[in-house]
């Protein structure tokens, strides 16, 4: 489909040098690239209606919001006429939106006005680069904007792969610097000369599909997994499994945790000057006097493929074809097949695709995949060939698994998906044929994208929320149902041995109980991809924390929603000798997950205790102890199977302490203390003066997905 095969790059592939790769996902992009048809310098409404228009696409990241563009933005700026061009025009913007302002209200000085913040990154990497930076810092106070320098740090990292290592550190930098001022949005100065480049080198990479849509106007910030704040985290969503399940409108199942909170925000990299030429960048910088350094190495066309692409460009070396106006009608065809795909992929997943079960604090949902007649799709409608379609299940298939999957969006190509969506996508066709050639054959689980698919008993898949969740899988290759509807338990993949993620933590004992202000913190941290989880220890007030202490919870409300909870913490007590030395203690935590000898270690020690059943003596707890501790286990383990049925509840967090640690190396054994997303703790008689509260929110995913998937 593409109009241009690698073989007619023969010659430019060869010049360029063959050795060089392009690494990274596909880039999702707008359907339509923005062209300037304007030439010299830009003015400031041109400059605020390409950013407008390009913020528009926030709304795939964050849902809820709208897409008017944040007040306060944040600018990289090397120094080159491109990045000096962009703050230029950035500060008028910022002027021209502060005087806006204070026209509705003279009287306003909130700090809600507009705030343009530029980082200058000193690499570090030669004797120049601190005074480059500085010199670069001058001229943009110069201009009258905040600017902040950020000097990385080489400490313990390898110098082998200078340029992937510091292309890491720098956004980084950016990312945590733009986090700690409130900034949404990173603007970059990329423009439409690097666009082209960008699309012909990937040409000669053989790339093809979402390759050749070009840079992206809008993205997440890269080489930032798992820091919080920074990559699709800092803000939540709550998520009501009422809203997304038809069963469980109708009747929602006791007991269950119907809202979960989903992480949304996160730094988005913002490129508003891809529809202008680099000429107009530089005219921008001349006409109105802005300096810029200009670096001879990237006109040396023997350094590096881009500059041998840059320098057949600018002398008119290359075919038509492959000329400027050639390759950006090539990304707007790719950007637009793009758009139809994603636009083919929600109408499969709101026609063939029901949400049964949302269970977040597992991280597992139960989906049905409805066998509809042909012609009743879009996609089907339109006439599209059975290849695309295949590709667009394909894709749709990608965006279920990513609901649930351990690893980033966009991990796995598609192609790893397209030999599975025959076993979960079907026609009344091809079931009656399967059916008949398969009578009698199980249909089997499999694994794809980092879950795990099971099949579950048709029968019951049309019950409520409940009875999907306790169905145990059934092999009976979807017959039964009588339609070739087939549903599926998704959830995390099993852990390889001895790959377990496991996150050990040191925090420093909290001060005693008579300063309750004073806790000690572990950070949001990323757990296996899926969760995120924070943790502080407080002191305790309660005068009989050295004595018996129920295990009923007691709900710790934190900033961001009701997704919290405490529990004490197990220890011997400390003895009199070592008291100065328990002060200076540190508590190690460990994040990791449930595992069978939790269970079997919780059931024997419930046995242990009702055998001893009336033969407790202490007075806090006289003839009720039992009872209490009866209970919380048999609620325990109730709540278990209902947010994490089967082998599930073996991909859910646990939190747990270390014991026999001494200066910071872990002993062989730890205490698991509660299942933080289940809000579940384990049963405990003995506690310290401190217990530990905790919060947790889901990775971001596809809201939409969901929302579709639930309207069936």
């Amino acid at each position: 489909m593409d109009p241009f095969q690698p073989h007619s790059l023969y010659q430019l592939t060869q010049f360029i040098s063959p050795t060089r790769t392009i690494h990274g996902p596909p880039y999702m992009a707008a359907p339509c690239l923005l062209r300037s048809k304007s030439t010299g310098a830009i003015t400031v409404p041109q400059f605020a209606d390409a950013l407008n228009r390009t913020w528009l696409e926030s709304c795939r990241f964050r849902p809820g919001t709208t897409s008017v563009v944040p007040r306060r933005l944040g600018l990289a700026i090397s120094g080159g006429a491109d990045s000096m061009a962009l703050a230029y025009l950035c500060r008028q913007w910022e002027r021209q939106k502060q005087t806006q302002a204070r026209g509705v209200n003279v009287n306003s000085n909130n700090g809600d006005e507009a705030s343009v913040t530029a980082f200058v990154v000193d690499h570090k990497a030669r004797e120049e680069s601190t005074q480059e930076a500085n010199t670069v810092a001058s001229w943009l106070r110069e201009l009258g904007i905040t600017t902040q320098i950020l000097p990385l740090d080489w400490t313990g990292i390898r110098l082998s792969a200078f340029e992937t290592q510091a292309r890491r550190l720098r956004f980084q930098a950016l990312g945590q610097a733009c986090r700690n001022r409130g900034i949404e949005a990173l603007l970059m100065g990329h423009h439409q000369d690097d666009n082209v480049e960008t699309t012909i080198w990937r040409l000669c990479s053989g790339a093809r599909g979402a390759g050749l849509a070009g840079i992206s106007p809008l993205a997440r910030i890269p080489e930032c997994h798992g820091l919080h704040g920074v990559s699709g985290s800092g803000e939540t969503f709550t998520v009501d499994a009422d809203e997304f399940i038809q069963s469980q409108r109708q009747s929602p199942a006791p007991g269950r945790q119907s809202s979960a909170r989903v992480s949304t925000g996160g730094i988005l990299i913002c490129r508003p000057l891809l529809s202008f030429p680099k000429a107009d960048l530089v005219a921008t910088c001349q006409e109105n006097k802005v300096p810029f350094v200009s670096d001879p190495t990237n006109f040396d066309p023997t350094l590096t493929p881009r500059n041998a692409i840059r320098s057949l460009l600018s002398s008119n070396s290359l075919p038509r074809a492959l000329q400027n106006p050639s390759v950006l009608s090539l990304v707007d065809h790719s950007r637009s097949l793009i758009h139809d795909s994603h636009r083919f992929s929600d109408g499969i997943l709101e026609s063939q695709c029901r949400l049964l079960s949302l269970r977040l604090a597992s991280g597992s949902i139960t989906v049905q995949f409805r066998s509809l007649p042909p012609s009743s799709t879009e996609a089907q409608q339109q006439g599209i060939p059975p290849q695309r379609l295949h590709e667009i299940q394909a894709l749709t298939l990608r965006r279920i698994t990513e609901l649930v999957s351990p690893f980033p969006d966009n991990h796995f190509p598609f192609s790893s998906f397209e030999g599975f969506t025959s076993r979960v996508f079907r026609s009344p066709a091809t079931t009656a044929q399967a059916t008949e050639e398969k009578m009698g054959k199980k249909q089997k689980p499999f694994t794809l994208g980092g879950v795990l698919f099971r099949p579950l008993d048709p029968s019951n898949t049309n019950t409520s929320t409940t009875t999907t969740t306790t169905t145990t899988p059934n092999d009976d290759d979807g017959a039964g149902a009588g339609n070739g509807d087939t549903s599926w338990l998704l959830t995390r993949q099993p852990y390889m041995r001895h790959r377990d993620p496991i996150l050990h933590f040191n925090v420093p004992s909290p001060a005693p109980p008579k300063s309750p202000e004073q806790e000690s913190h572990i950070p949001w941290t990323l757990w296996d991809n899926r969760f995120w989880i924070r943790a502080s220890i407080v002191p305790r007030q309660d005068p009989l924390a050295s004595q018996y202490t129920s295990s009923i919870p007691h709900y710790q409300h934190g900033d961001e929603g009701p997704s919290s909870n405490s529990t004490p913490v197990p220890t011997r007590t400390p003895s009199a000798n070592n008291e100065e030395r328990s002060k200076e203690s540190r508590i190690h935590l460990v994040i990791r997950p449930l595992r069978q000898s939790d269970i079997s270690t919780l059931r024997q020690v419930h046995t242990k205790k009702s055998k001893r059943k009336g033969q407790n003596t202490n007075p806090v707890c006289e003839g009720e102890c039992e009872n209490e501790d009866s209970i919380g286990v048999a609620a325990f383990f109730a709540k278990l199977d209902q947010e994490a049925p089967g082998q599930s509840r073996f991909t859910v967090p646990v939190l747990a302490i270390a014991e026999g640690e001494a200066d910071g190396v872990v002993g062989a054994v730890d205490v698991p203390l509660a299942l933080p997303t289940i809000d579940l703790m384990f049963p405990r008689l003995e506690f310290r003066g401190w217990r530990i509260t905790w919060e947790w929110k889901y990775k971001m995913i596809d809201l939409e997905s969901l929302k579709l998937m639930g309207s069936v």
